[in-house]
């Protein structure tokens, strides 16, 4: 069974339509199957041609075999190597070159009802990118159809083997054989476009969906639940969880009207959230006037604590230029805490209904102490988050600061990057040597 399936797949060509969109897919199983065909037929025919045919047409039989073959033999290959336009263009050349011949050999050979499908599957067969080749391999072989037919229907003429044995006037028989050519093309095309247009509509839907679906989850979630229907939280062993919130929230929100309180949240969230993928960062949920976001998942890095310090260093500097503007405009402000822990945690998603992504451990319990134990305007670290960034950034001891429900923890402010790592001149911006030792913290989870 396992040899059949292999079988099956390599005469559709499975593996070249990995990765590609619906109609370039269909293109190639297309393209295969008249490949097969075209090969097929010829082949199968060449025994009983030598048994039945006229000894003057074995050399004619055999001398068109080959050109075919060789072409078709190269578009498949082209096939496999994804290269579709080549390979429907070589199919269909090599396919209409052997039916021409056989028609120029016998007159009342079947071989022009040929050109009819062949010019059909030209638009499926051929990217619609590729106008002008897909029409012209759609016209010419219609046009041999009626050639072949007007030659030896309407005059009379004679194949090499033989002459036609039914001839009509050309009045009567061209004009509606043009005509239904005619329509054949337009409705072919029609409905070509039709599906076309259909699969661009869903695949716009689709990555629309697929857009929203991945603003919720991350992408190894979001594959998991669409193969399995469940995903099973994961443990992190090394993780970094930062709270923020706004202080005075409630009574500037007071001062202000929702749709003005909702258009600022809006403004400092976007903001934040942008910041999320240029340090490789999940967003995990806003509370309130609460944000919270995580480093080391869904991927683990050894890089996760310093990625989520340089993100609050540039959510402390956009607040700090929100409250210069709101200050000169007389404008009531907000200030930020930030608070920063690091540790063990599982990450996942749960319940059958609306799903979010959601991280649980003390190491998230702390997290949020050290930032309702910090101070306005300050990211507040705690002494295991310490350790991770000592190496890139100075920090100020604050000492053992007492956390509800925690006892006792370890905690510092973070004042920025370590003068040495500094760019000149830009006291927040890294330079080379941070790149290095960045870089030599990265490789030690690659080599770990």
């Amino acid at each position: 069974m396992t040899r059949y399936r292999k079988f099956v797949d390599w005469l559709k060509v499975t593996g070249a339509t990995r990765g590609l969109s619906e109609q370039d897919a269909r293109a190639v199983r297309t393209t295969a199957w008249v490949q097969i065909l075209m090969f097929s037929l010829p082949t199968l025919l060449i025994v009983p041609t030598y048994f039945t045919e006229p000894p003057e047409t074995h050399i004619f039989t055999y001398a068109t075999y080959f050109p075919l073959v060789v072409p078709l033999v190269i578009a498949r290959y082209l096939l496999i190597q994804q290269r579709l336009a080549a390979a429907a263009i070589l199919t269909l050349v090599a396919s209409d070159y052997h039916l021409v011949a056989l028609s120029i050999a016998q007159a009342d050979d079947p071989a022009p009802m040929g050109f009819l499908l062949l010019g059909m599957l030209s638009f499926v067969m051929v990217p619609r990118q590729h106008v002008i080749t897909r029409w012209s391999l759609v016209i010419v072989p219609m046009g041999l159809f009626l050639f072949f037919q007007y030659y030896y229907r309407s005059l009379g003429k004679s194949g090499i083997f033989g002459p036609a044995h039914l001839v009509v006037p050309a009045d009567y028989l061209m004009p509606p054989l043009t005509l239904l050519i005619i329509f054949f093309i337009l409705i072919t095309y029609q409905f070509v476009k039709a599906v076309n247009g259909a699969e661009d509509r869903l695949a716009a839907e689709l990555a629309k969906s697929e857009k929203l679906l991945l603003n919720i989850l991350p992408r190894e979630v979001a594959n998991e639940l669409k193969m399995d229907g469940t995903s099973k939280p994961r443990h992190f062993p090394s993780a970094t969880v930062c709270f923020t919130d706004f202080e005075g929230f409630t009574k500037i929100a007071e001062t202000l009207k929702p749709e003005e309180l909702v258009a600022e949240l809006d403004r400092c969230f976007s903001y934040f959230d942008s910041l999320m993928d240029r340090y490789n960062l999940e967003k995990l949920k806003t509370i309130g006037d609460s944000y919270m976001f995580a480093g080391g998942i869904p991927q683990n890095n050894a890089t996760h604590a310093v990625d989520c310090v340089m993100a609050a260093l540039e959510i402390q500097a956009f607040m700090n230029r929100m409250k210069e503007i709101k200050a000169d405009q007389n404008l009531p402000y907000w200030q930020l805490r930030l608070g920063i822990h690091s540790g063990d945690l599982v990450a996942g998603v749960i319940g059958e209904r609306k799903f979010a992504y959601d991280v649980w451990s003390d190491t998230v319990n702390t997290a949020s102490r050290c930032e309702s134990s910090g101070a306005s305007g300050k990211i507040n670290i705690s002494g295991v988050t310490f350790e991770l960034i000592k190496d890139f950034f100075a920090c100020e001891y604050r000492g053992a600061m007492p956390a509800k429900n925690k006892g006792q923890i370890d905690m510092y402010f973070v004042q920025g990057l370590l003068p040495e790592l500094q760019r000149p001149g830009h006291e927040r911006t890294p330079n080379v040597e941070f790149e290095k030792r960045y870089r030599r913290l990265r490789e030690q989870q690659t080599s770990s």
